[in-house]
């Protein structure tokens, strides 16, 4: 190898050092600007009505709800904030 040849590979490899390096920072940036997201349980009532509320840790599919007479947890979902 002539000492051409070393510059150009070492050229060509701080180029790609770049590259990556930024698109790291790219990726990590738009990262911390996502907004988290809210997670909800819907529980039907015994009468057939329905309530939202916050997500409570225990909560599944099925499970019995004390906040209404007859109540069952019948769905789990994530809402996102769109801007």
């Amino acid at each position: 190898m002539t000492s051409w040849d070393v510059v150009i590979l070492t050229g060509i490899a701080l180029i790609m050092l770049a590259f990556f390096t930024y698109m790291f920072w790219r990726e990590t940036a738009v990262r911390g600007r996502e907004k988290p997201a809210e997670i909800y349980t819907v529980i039907r009532c015994g009468d057939g009505t329905g309530r939202r509320r916050k997500y409570q840790e225990g909560d599944y599919v099925g499970k019995q709800a004390g906040e209404c007479a007859g109540g069952l947890v019948v769905g789990i979902y994530k809402e996102v904030r769109q801007d």
